[in-house]
């Protein structure tokens, strides 16, 4: 018995080890992380950003600023697309001289059943195109789909092709629980933006760990 417990508990190292290798090997593949260049946190979403239906400071940005004990500038804007998002990009993003960005944005593109490709393909330019300034780009997994995340694989191409931080199916156990989303059914009430704002700081934590912070932000 003794044998055996220790062959597990040997598994479990071994399997945790690996775990923390992969990770940081996948931190250590974004794009600029030792840049540090830019001085702001930018969060580039849709009305979930925004804060649809609840108070400001409950809405995921603010709850997240308040987490990582860092500044951040939300431009979320309700009912944005993709391409909207990338037609604002300049002026809310690029012209703001970001850091560090945070792309929350697809939903809308499940909604007004947009071509997935053209989804992947304006989130590849956003990414891109932030990226040419020195920043690094987090891309938020917004997991849709009725039955099964049809977005999955964008979310990861994208983020693979790019050299983008992922953080996955952000949005599991909130908007498919009626606990923690309004009763439209397509946006976080205040608990549920809560929850999604410790996900998001709880990723966030190995990255900002080993990024270069600028100047502006360093303590």
């Amino acid at each position: 018995m003794k044998k055996i417990r220790w062959l597990y508990l040997l598994t479990c190292f071994f399997a945790s080890l690996l775990t923390f290798t992969s990770c940081s090997g996948e931190i250590n593949n974004v794009k600029n992380l030792q840049a540090g260049v830019g001085e702001q946190i930018i969060i580039l979403g849709d009305s979930i950003a925004s804060g649809y239906g609840v108070a400001e400071s409950e809405a995921f940005p603010a709850v997240l600023s308040q987490k990582l004990d860092l500044p951040i500038l939300n431009k979320g804007v309700s009912g944005d697309t993709t391409a909207m998002g990338l037609s604002r990009l300049e002026k809310d993003v690029l012209a703001e001289n970001p850091w560090l960005v945070i792309v929350e944005l697809g939903g809308n593109d499940y909604l007004r059943k947009i071509p997935k490709l053209e989804t992947e393909e304006n989130l590849r330019k956003i990414v891109t195109s932030i990226q040419e300034k020195q920043a690094i780009v987090v891309l938020l997994g917004m997991n849709l789909g009725i039955v099964k995340d049809e977005y999955e694989e964008i979310y990861d191409r994208v983020a693979a092709d790019t050299g983008a931080y992922l953080i996955p199916q952000v949005l599991k156990g909130i908007l498919d629980e009626s606990r923690h989303r309004q009763d439209d059914v397509i946006h976080p009430n205040a608990t549920g933006h809560k929850i999604l704002a410790e996900r998001i700081a709880k990723d966030l934590q190995p990255l900002l760990a080993k990024a270069k912070l600028p100047p502006a932000l360093k303590k």
